[in-house]
């Protein structure tokens, strides 16, 4: 008879201590502090009654297992790092509200992460129990320098580490690394890619039309990777290719340009007095440790000078003043048949 009525007792006792569901009321806002200052976690709960405990626990850690930190105000972690406790716990409130406040010192990017305040209510499944997540870390993009999409698609990418996946030539140059934690301005800092790869050539134009006359000059242009670049001529007669001299026939020139990548440049061959053995076939060659790599061009004649720099030669083309005498000249005629057609 005395079990049966302890039993009764204590099952009344249970039931009136979770009448009012403990809860917590309020978001738990982030903490946004420098490195070596001190960061307050408040988590606000009401109705809070014995067995149920506030328990402050990391999320994340190094270990991937949660930190236990607190359990109502007793502090689980005996950690002291410049002399001072590296947490607190500090409750104040009143009535039924009670605010319990986490104290993390010393912060250090470690203590970066997500921290839950939850109420652990026994004889209960631990998905039910009131709990709240705060995220105490910045808001981390990473974004090419170029402006450029990134390797694996998409211009912006969320998260601490960007990994590259069967990583290509084209991928190479600056990335850029953002944190945004609302402390003004945010973080930035810039990676520096590089690929070791076999020089590339890019004909700007592969055929090239030039007339023959001691004046006129042609200009072929590439674009390739940083390298030993040297211009070769094919022989007609032999064929055989023959490497191209700087001298007062052809001109030979590299260039950087802000819009080229740190290790590209733009490689041009002029070549000065076009004759007829002038046409023919050329070849940009770009050689590296890795390998080498070539553009052909072809050089063709052409009845008249091409180029913005071309001399005006005579009765080639009528000027602008010819051009609108004879379109005057079009519309008087048809005007003045019109009108005698109208008088008959």
């Amino acid at each position: 008879m005395t079990n049966v009525l302890s039993a009764v007792v204590l099952s009344s006792i249970f039931c009136s201590v979770f009448t009012a569901r403990p809860e917590i009321v309020d978001d738990i806002l982030p903490e946004v502090k420098k490195q070596g200052q001190t960061a307050y976690l408040n988590c606000s709960v009401i109705n809070l009654q014995s067995p149920a405990q506030v328990q402050w626990i990391k999320l994340t850690t190094s270990s991937g297992d949660p930190k236990h930190i607190s359990s109502n105000e007793t502090v689980l972690i005996d950690e002291v790092v410049e002399g001072q406790r590296k947490y607190d716990l500090v409750k104040y409130g009143s009535n039924d509200s009670d605010i319990y406040q986490l104290i993390v010192r010393s912060l250090t990017e470690t203590d970066a992460g997500n921290y839950t305040c939850q109420i652990y209510l026994p004889n209960q499944n631990s998905t039910e129990w009131p709990r709240d997540i705060v995220v105490v870390a910045p808001n981390i993009t990473w974004r090419r320098g170029d402006g450029f999409p990134l390797p694996n698609g998409g211009f912006q990418q969320r998260g601490g580490t960007y990994d590259i996946n069967q990583i290509q030539a084209t991928d190479r140059g600056q990335f850029i690394c953002i944190a945004d934690n609302n402390v003004k301005p945010p973080a930035s800092f810039t990676v520096q890619l590089g690929v070791r790869f076999a020089p590339y050539c890019t004909p700007v134009q592969d055929t090239v039309g030039q007339a023959q006359n001691l004046r006129f000059h042609a200009k072929l242009g590439v674009l390739g990777s940083r390298a030993e670049v040297i211009w070769y001529k094919e022989n007609k007669a032999t064929p055989e290719k023959e490497q191209i001299q700087d001298n007062d026939k052809y001109k030979l020139e590299q260039q950087d340009d802000q819009r080229l990548k740190a290790d590209e440049k733009w490689y041009t061959l002029e070549i000065k007095n076009v004759q007829g053995n002038d046409y023919g076939d050329y070849y940009c060659t770009g050689k590296n440790e890795l390998g080498e790599n070539q553009a052909q061009f072809q050089l063709f004649e052409t009845m008249e000078c091409q180029g913005q720099n071309c001399p005006s030669v005579a009765g080639k083309a009528p000027s602008t003043y010819q051009v609108s005498m004879v379109t005057f000249m079009i519309g008087l005629i048809i005007s003045f048949s019109i009108n005698k057609c109208l008088q008959r």
